[in-house]
């Protein structure tokens, strides 16, 4: 079966990346992904706007969405930039790692990914009732490629060990996974296979695996998008026409 190949998380130099919108489209294509998500870190409007500027002007035959990864001090900065964001940018996610900020991202509907919730944490970041809120809202979780790729020897172990953690309490709860590469520079980004094998590690089977770098990133972008297209006013939305 064909599979369309999606990285859900791929940075450039408009916030903590090193490589251009181009150099990264010209590597996903190389790699043979399908779809690629810009997320980068910004909390302007203006930067947004630079970056689809850039997208635009890429020639590629990959697919390159543009996102924001929101990182935030407090519950109340993050709804604030999630608001800002949500209407203007193809995906939103939520720089994961502090328990409140994790929390306060799943409860969200309006978030599509939580990314690397375990970060810098002792546990996985995420326990039952944070990942029951995941399901019901459709927050993704993501493995990081990254993450893993950039951690040694114990420190690795305790990454992979959480990975599985939250992916063993998504499939308890039908929490969406997604992984991802995390990329900052073409060289941390991978095939759609190789992110596939980082989720197979974590605990979900070969068919699961996959779909988390193919069905499962392209179906909450298409939901994104339908949801933003249909939507009136917060609040009200078409039905049916």
């Amino acid at each position: 079966m064909l599979r369309n190949y999606c990285d859900m998380h791929v940075t450039t130099k408009h916030s903590y990346g090193v490589n251009s919108v181009e150099e990264i489209a010209g590597h996903a294509g190389k790699l043979g992904l399908d779809t690629i998500v810009i997320l980068d870190g910004i909390d302007s409007l203006e930067d947004l706007e630079s970056v689809k500027k850039d997208v635009m002007s890429v020639k590629s035959d990959v697919n390159i969405l543009v996102g924001v990864e929101i990182k935030a001090e407090n519950q109340t900065r993050l709804c604030n930039l999630i608001n800002r964001f949500r209407d203007k940018a193809d995906v939103i996610a939520v720089y994961g790692g502090e328990l409140e900020i994790n929390r306060a991202a799943v409860e969200n509907p309006r978030v599509d990914l939580l990314t690397h919730p375990e970060l810098k944490r002792k546990d996985s970041g995420m326990d039952h009732v944070m990942m029951r809120l995941a399901a019901e809202n459709n927050v993704a979780i993501e493995l990081n490629f990254r993450e893993y790729l950039h951690s040694y020897k114990r420190i690795r172990s305790y990454v992979l060990s959480h990975m599985r953690n939250n992916v063993m309490l998504a499939q308890k709860y039908g929490a969406h996974i997604v992984a991802a590469s995390g990329a900052e520079s073409v060289w941390d980004m991978r095939a759609g296979r190789e992110l596939a094998s980082l989720a197979y590690i974590c605990g979900l089977d070969r068919e699961k695996a996959v779909k988390s770098v193919s069905d499962v990133p392209l179906y909450l972008v298409k939901r994104t998008a339908e949801i933003r297209d249909r939507t009136l006013k917060d609040g009200v939305k078409v039905v049916s026409e």
